[in-house]
């Protein structure tokens, strides 16, 4: 297991996630609930890693794409999931959440 990606932003670690597991790259959150911490120390904000370490240059190329395609792309429609009730950007193909498929 490898480390790719540490965020304070919960949310941005989960599209990053869901992205990364509709390409069938299998992923690990560390420190999901850890963040929540009064003082602020980096070691404990959200972790993204890929469990098979031989993905992670794809999975790494897939957020650094996603992360620059979402500077881009308006955000302003917004799809709630069906099955937890989640506002998710009207761009998404899965819950950022729950991983369910929007829009079915």
């Amino acid at each position: 297991m490898k480390e790719l990606f540490r965020d304070r932003d919960l949310a941005k670690i989960g599209r990053c996630r869901a992205v990364l597991e509709e390409t069938g790259i299998e992923t690990f959150l560390k420190n999901e609930n850890v963040s929540n911490t009064e003082a602020w120390i980096i070691e404990f904000d959200p972790t993204l890693c890929v469990v098979n370490d031989e993905d992670y240059d794809r999975a790494a190329e897939f957020i650094r794409n996603h992360l620059a395609e979402g500077a881009e792309v308006s955000t302003e429609e917004e799809v709630v999931c069906k099955n937890c009730g989640e506002k998710n950007p009207g761009n998404f193909a899965a819950c950022w959440k729950c991983e369910q498929p929007l829009g079915e």
